[in-house]
């Protein structure tokens, strides 16, 4: 079996080293950058890895910007993102993860933890994977979902969304019919180990209607109950 590849970005030489030694014990293949621009040019010169430890305070590109330029490539934005950072403010945790990150732990961080956090980011990354792979593209009436290059067309108009409102919606159009609960949309979309709580989970639903226009009633509200898609 091939070898999980993980980058390491981070300007600090202890934690690059001592990321590379642990995760190196657990089976994966490690390479460490010391900036963001050094880790822009092996993406573009080497096989993508499956995942992306990144810091956030790094001089020229930070962590921040080379998130964003990740997830706006089509060529790497299906690698999930981990930030590992000293900025362990409310702010900075939903900035990371409404930028697209997958998983935000702070500095310092417990080494246990953190091998199972990179575990539980694969883990769901794979299954997500699996779960899209016979339908990758999903369409109702005016709205087109293509999770492969993480588009939403509306009338045939392109429509941005942030990574958790396209999870959304994607988990919805894979199940029509279904109710989901504020708890189960969140362990869909991110997994328990991820900072989400469940009311923010109305906002994402109140910007997702919006953002489909004339189809917002596509997505239907159960009383007392919960969320789902209503053909």
């Amino acid at each position: 079996m091939t070898r999980k590849k993980i980058f390491v970005v981070d300007d600090e030489k202890d934690i690059r080293d001592i990321l590379s030694i642990n995760l190196g014990k657990e089976g994966y293949q490690v390479e460490s950058y010391p900036s963001g621009e050094d880790a822009l040019k092996a993406l573009k010169r080497l096989d993508a890895p499956d995942l992306i430890i990144l810091d956030i305070m790094m001089e020229g590109i930070d962590g921040y910007e080379l998130c964003k330029q990740i997830k706006a490539s089509k060529e790497f934005r299906h690698i999930p993102v981990m930030f590992l950072s000293a900025k362990g403010d409310e702010f900075d945790k939903v900035l990371g993860l409404e930028l697209g990150a997958d998983d935000y732990i702070e500095k310092p961080f417990g080494i246990k933890e953190l091998k199972s956090r990179v575990k539980a980011v694969l883990r769901r990354t794979a299954i997500a994977g699996d779960n899209g792979a016979e339908n990758r593209v999903y369409s109702y009436k005016g709205v087109l979902l293509n999770p492969d290059h993480y588009e939403l067309k509306v009338d045939g108009n392109d429509v941005k969304l942030t990574k958790t409102e396209f999870e959304i919606l994607e988990l919805f159009m894979r199940n029509p019919g279904k109710i989901f609960s504020r708890d189960n949309i969140i362990d869909s979309i991110k997994g328990h180990d991820v900072y989400v709580v469940d009311r923010t989970i109305d906002v994402h639903i109140m910007n997702l209607r919006r953002k489909l226009g004339d189809y917002k009633n596509i997505i239907t509200t159960f009383s007392g109950v919960g969320y789902g898609f209503k053909e």
